[in-house]
């Protein structure tokens, strides 16, 4: 019966009631060994109800009966508990107790406790097949362990590949680390899972949230202070609490994450030595995470980790390869993108657009009369005037050295017109130094989708076409005068 499970919960029950049925004991409980502390602890039990008594954990070697037969690996019978000082009551009604070591290769997985209300219950007969039963059940036992070994990696494998397959699709930070968060939490089935990164100026702040209503941003500042989150990044590994109640009454300055967390684990988020932020992955009930899913935590946030990282150098990259470096707008690169994809847009959900572009009037006397170091401020002002003059949903590029393009969705020709007399306002307004008393002006151009061209090329064809009209017209008109 006890072989024919490769399930370690189904083996431990399986034991328990070949006890009970087959040798008619009062009690029977499975205690195996926790290596990390070097006690037993009661896992699997019949016949048992007291609550401080399940909780009881027993050293190897120095506590009971139990701590002894896990330290010499040999059973040990006690006909009449009351002349053993060993014993550590369990049962009030309880007269003898058999306890026998669940070996394996030599090591100890735990110990099988047997007790009866009648003193000498068990004869030498009974001892052996126990014995030998015991044996056979240390085998089942270890045989299920090394299956769930097995199973945990191919998930780890598993989980990892998923992972990676979702970082080499993400397109920008948020779709990835939403996608992860998401990815974790079905994988730690009622719980959840909450990703914080670091912000610019070095602090933690919810970047992603699933399996729950998304708490507040200010929920998780006493947890980076003093909980499992600053636990995690301070041992740089994963630091697991199983009873969140219990933590806070040893130590009134620790803080859970969420107001219903029992259970958390916070995973750090290590990339190259870098703590970029932490996972917490919370659960309602109390020992709610076992070492495996500890394991499969870490393993979660060494891959996040390093996707995330991929993401925020590959997003760098584009940015400064997308970013004029002198006035902090789009550079002529990003205008091109940026009308192809307006474009699509435009088509899809049949919206006007239009594209403005000047060309800053007499640009190289500025230079000649402030110096290269006064002509930059210039451009820099143009810049800045331009951010205070668009919405959000605008592009600001600058096109060439005086030559600047605005992207405008949703805006028609005489909107268009409307938004070059407010730069030409405000362009009048930046201060030239010494350069000129004459106020700054501007040659414009504009085109408007879709009577002005379809696809991305015949669109920016005729606004270089118009620039350049304007600035000979322009030109013309000067000289003239």
């Amino acid at each position: 019966m006890v072989l024919s499970s490769m399930d370690a919960d189904m083996v431990l029950h399986h034991m328990l009631l070949v006890a009970r049925n087959y040798f008619g004991v009062t009690a029977c409980a499975v205690m195996l060994v926790d290596p990390e502390k070097n006690e037993l602890y009661i896992h699997t039990h019949n016949g048992f109800e007291d609550r401080e008594v399940l909780a009881r954990r027993y050293k190897i070697g120095r506590d009971g009966v139990t701590g002894h037969v896990a330290a010499t690996k040999a059973p040990i019978y006690v006909p009449d508990v009351s002349k053993d000082p060993r014993y550590v009551s369990a049962r009030a009604d309880v007269r003898c107790e058999l306890a026998l070591p669940l070996v394996v290769r030599d090591e100890v997985l735990g110990v099988l406790t047997l007790s009866s209300t009648e003193t000498d219950y068990f004869s030498d007969e009974i001892i052996g097949l126990l014995s030998l039963f015991a044996g056979q059940a240390a085998v089942a036992l270890d045989n299920a362990r090394l299956y769930s070994t097995e199973r945990r990696r191919m998930r780890q494998i598993e989980f990892v590949n998923l992972i990676a397959r979702s970082a080499t699709t993400a397109h920008d930070i948020e779709q990835l680390i939403n996608t992860l968060t998401e990815l974790i939490s079905d994988t730690f089935e009622g719980s959840e899972v909450s990703l914080l990164l670091r912000d610019a100026n070095g602090n933690l702040s919810l970047r992603a949230h699933a399996g729950g209503e998304t708490p507040g941003p200010e929920q998780f500042q006493a947890s980076v202070r003093h909980g499992v989150v600053s636990e995690a990044l301070d041992a740089r590994m994963n630091a697991r609490v199983n009873n969140c109640m219990r933590k806070q009454a040893e130590s009134p300055s620790w803080s859970r994450c969420l107001p219903t967390s029992e259970s958390e684990i916070g995973v750090p988020l290590l990339a190259l030595g870098e703590r970029l932020g932490v996972i917490v992955i919370s659960h309602k009930r109390p020992n709610a995470f076992t070492n495996e899913d500890r394991s499969i935590a870490q393993a979660a946030g060494d891959v996040c980790a390093t996707a995330i990282r991929n993401v925020q150098l590959t997003e760098e990259l584009v940015r400064v390869a997308n970013t004029d470096s002198l006035t902090a707008v789009y550079n002529q690169r990003y205008f091109h993108v940026a009308v192809s994809q307006e474009i699509v847009r435009a088509k899809r959900f049949g919206k006007p657009f239009s594209v403005v572009m000047f060309d800053v009037r007499r640009f190289r006397e500025i230079n000649q009369q402030c110096g290269f170091d006064g002509g930059d401020e210039v451009l820099r002002g143009i810049a800045r005037l331009l951010r205070a003059s668009v919405r959000a949903i605008d592009v600001i590029c600058r096109y060439t050295a005086d030559r600047f393009a605005i992207v405008l969705p949703e805006t028609t020709a005489e909107q268009a017109k409307t938004f070059q007399g407010k730069l030409a306002a405000g362009l009048a307004t930046i201060p030239l130094g010494t350069a000129s008393s004459t106020p700054l002006e501007a040659v414009y151009a504009s085109v408007q989708y879709p009577q002005d061209g379809v696809n991305e090329l015949e669109f920016v064809r005729k606004l270089l076409d118009r620039m350049e009209k304007q600035k000979a017209s322009a030109q013309g008109a000067s000289g003239a005068s």
